[in-house]
């Protein structure tokens, strides 16, 4: 962590660095369409942003982050097919609840689309991202790595039936979640509870009439969606409460291997032998999730990264939707109170979300610039 008053010859530092790596220089509109941040984020992002209505009634936001902005410029531009590379360093605006204040504060970020080989481009973040926060004076950081699509699958070798699979998939993110859906079967609900009768008649009727019943009540009732949710998601929330209510658990053998696997944590070898050791045991097929992630270590030492400062966490992931694998998180080890100074991950279903025709690959990461100089929080 540098002083304060060094922040200014660190910034150039960086934003050269930046040009060296051939990454495009942007800076997105500061105000953005509110409702982009909402579909993609969940309306839980509401009560953070910064919202404005422009004359015609149409809700605007101040840019809570870069991600989204630089992926509709990348769609809206010229290399859209292509890959590209792009940084960026500006303000950003978000309510940090944990401050307890208004927040507007700089981030600085990179953004790669389009690199078809995945656990290079991801070892390619990671490495970028230790050497942007180089400039500014961290050279021993600790680095912590996540892959949610490694858990899902083991998820799908052992062939559990919804609603599972989504259960543990909206896990990641919350912590402690994983091992709260993995400890043992949701208690049903008690006999006098009204919704009782209704959802224990729900999940023994076929799902697809369940379904179609549903969403009719929903549409007759002129319910507006709750949270952002369609009918057809309130219908397929109450059709996996009731498949729980009626007491549909995990078999013992698919919780057994499952906390197995949550609980890796460690250095990146050491995980990869665990990961590689329940797999064998189980009889499950997940070789191609094992050796992309073991490319993706020797890449990373390839790039100079040292695996010894890296800690793997099976249990590690993110809430968005979009996210679909890889993430990673870096620390300051003297300053750990304060919270991750870069955090990154691949979003490929982003793109697509936004309009693009097909998935795109696409990894990136945000570097928390006041973090890294020791400022208070705006």
């Amino acid at each position: 962590m540098i002083r304060p008053a060094d922040k200014d010859k660190s910034l150039d530092a960086l934003l050269a660095f930046f040009a060296e790596r051939g990454l495009n220089r942007v800076d997105p509109p500061i105000l953005q369409p509110a409702s982009v941040f909402l579909e993609m984020s969940g309306e839980d992002i509401r009560r953070r942003l910064y919202l404005v209505q422009d004359p015609s009634g149409h809700e605007l936001c101040l840019r809570p982050d870069y991600t989204i902005p630089v992926s509709l410029d990348h769609l809206a531009g010229s290399a859209a097919d292509k890959a590209a590379g792009y940084s960026y360093l500006g303000p950003v605006f978000r309510y940090r609840p944990q401050q307890g204040t208004p927040g507007e504060f700089i981030q600085a970020g990179i953004e790669l689309y389009g690199i078809e080989d995945r656990d290079h481009a991801d070892a390619e973040i990671v490495a970028l991202s230790l050497d942007a926060v180089s400039r500014f004076g961290l050279s021993d950081p600790e680095i912590r790595l996540g892959d949610p699509s490694l858990f899902m699958a083991f998820v799908a070798a052992l062939e559990l039936p919804e609603p599972w699979p989504r259960r543990l998939r909206a896990a990641f993110g919350r912590p402690g979640g994983l091992a709260e859906v993995l400890s043992g079967k949701p208690a049903p609900l008690a006999a006098n509870d009204k919704r009782h009768a209704f959802l224990a008649g729900l999940a023994r009727t076929d799902p697809e009439a369940a379904r179609a019943a549903v969403e009719e009540m929903v549409a007759v009732a002129g319910i507006a969606p709750i949270g952002g949710r369609s009918p057809q998601e309130i219908a397929e929330r109450l059709l996996e409460q009731a498949e729980l209510a009626d007491g549909r658990g995990l078999d013992e053998k698919a919780r057994d291997v499952l906390t197995r696997v949550a609980a890796v944590r460690g250095e990146p070898e050491a995980a990869l032998k665990d990961f590689t050791e329940i797999a064998d045991g189980a009889g499950l097929d997940v070789n191609d999730q094992l050796v992309g992630l073991a490319r993706r270590f020797l890449t990373m030492v390839e790039r100079g990264v040292s695996l010894e400062r890296v800690t793997f966490s099976a249990e590690f992931g993110r809430r968005l939707d979009y996210y679909t694998g890889f993430v990673f998180e870096i620390y300051d080890p003297a300053h750990r109170e304060a919270g991750q100074v870069v955090g990154g991950g691949r979003y490929d279903k982003l793109l697509s979300l936004l309009g693009a025709p097909r998935e795109v690959p696409a990894v990136g990461c945000a570097i928390w610039i006041d973090r890294l100089v020791g400022e208070e929080p705006a």
